[in-house]
């Protein structure tokens, strides 16, 4: 991804290196924490320093060009902190219509392309924190004031789709606000929470139907129903219709009304002895059917620290391959699960979820095994684990 960096970077490169460091450090502890029961902390995006902080301006302006590459605003932003954005400007989108930063309505040919944020208008002006993909757009139009959920760069950019773009520039203001300083306590209460017992009792691959073992268990999210929901809407995942018939009248009422449809099914797979509590994915609305990001999610019946424990499997739908119980065809996964596992850690703290996050190396590790439709996958046997923000 090609992202155009400001002269202000210098300032930023502190932060950068930092949070660089940390996170090349978790790859390395990850890797090293092969020993049952062992507790590999995650470091979540650090949050600017003070003499950061007296370094940036109160207010910038950013020019975004039409291009639909995400453009870098200069300044990272720390959660808490409010940020007030107006845009200015005009583009002429690929099929001349003209756009100021609020956009124009989607039309039914908008339906065929792939768009930075499938929920805003054509041509909107959108924002990003931080360059993750698993970070979520959120719309910002001509103006908004928006508190800032999670620490990170701020990158703005015009909502078309990148293979097209649109003529023209958005002219855009800026004004940041400082937040009050928040204690670290919950943070550091919250940490003592990942222990391996999180993860006593929970068998290690979840099963089909038939009793086939299948994909792993391998994230656990501590927090309440309310704030699981709610940090899956943030970070971008969508509750799958249940059924085919809820499907097509989902995908029908979607189409008509212009939208992408995102929220197509998935088999029910069972741990526990029953079936999964919620259904995720995030996916593009043009490839969604065969390549997407999914998830299923339990209630363990569990508590800690006062909070229900869930756990779940996450896999990553790459294509289609031979479902080897029918001969039948279903969709394939990427072998390599741990970098799902990841994105699902990464999407939340990229939407500032989190209050803290683990590896957990549980008592026998799993590493290699097939899922319940014949296909393969490997991991380093760890299973991350979240608390929610509360």
């Amino acid at each position: 991804m090609k992202i155009k960096r400001s002269p202000f970077e210098l300032s930023c490169a502190l932060w950068l290196a930092c949070g660089i460091v940390a996170f090349g450090q978790d790859a390395a502890s990850k890797a090293a924490a092969s020993v049952p029961g062992t507790v590999t902390p995650i470091a979540l995006p650090p949050a600017i320093t003070s003499a950061q902080a007296s370094a940036r301006k109160a207010s910038y302006s950013v020019a975004v060009p039409g291009s639909g590459e995400w453009t870098d605003a200069g300044f990272a932003v720390a959660a808490g902190e409010t940020v007030s954005y107006g845009a200015t400007g005009q583009l002429t989108l690929w099929d001349a219509r003209a756009s100021a930063p609020a956009g124009v309505t989607r039309g039914w040919k908008d339906m065929l392309r792939q768009f930075p944020l499938d929920s805003a208008s054509a041509g909107a002006l959108i924002g990003r924190i931080g360059s993750s993909d698993a970070a979520v757009p959120f719309a910002i139009g001509g103006q908004l004031e928006q508190t800032v959920p999670a620490n990170g760069e701020l990158f703005l950019a015009a909502n078309v789709p990148k293979e097209v773009g649109a003529q023209g520039t958005y002219q855009v203001s800026l004004k940041i606000t400082a937040a009050k300083p928040t204690s670290q306590a919950t943070m550091q209460q919250d940490a003592a929470l990942l222990a391996p017992a999180l993860l006593d009792g929970v068998p290690q691959r979840v099963g089909d139907e038939q009793g086939n073992p299948g994909d792993m268990v391998n994230f656990c999210i501590v927090g309440t129903k309310d704030a699981v929901e709610k940090a899956f809407t943030a970070a971008g995942w969508v509750q799958v219709d249940q059924s085919n018939n809820a499907a097509v009248l989902h995908g029908l009422l979607s189409t008509l009304s212009k939208k992408a449809y995102t929220e197509v099914p998935m088999s029910t797979l069972f741990l526990f002895g029953r079936p999964q509590d919620m259904s995720y994915a995030r996916g593009d609305a043009i490839t969604v059917a065969m390549v997407r990001h999914h998830l299923r999610v339990w209630d363990t019946g569990r508590t800690a620290g006062g909070l229900p424990v869930w756990v779940g499997s996450s896999t990553h739908d790459n294509g289609l391959e031979k479902d080897q119980r029918n001969n039948g065809v279903t969709h394939h996964i990427d072998p390599e699960v741990d970098k799902e596992r990841d994105f699902v850690e990464a999407s939340f703290a990229a939407a500032g979820a989190l209050d803290a996050a683990a590896y957990i190396t549980p008592k026998d590790p799993l590493h290699e095994a097939n899922t319940a439709t014949g296909g393969t996958f490997n991991s380093d046997g760890n299973v991350v684990a979240m608390v929610l923000r509360h």
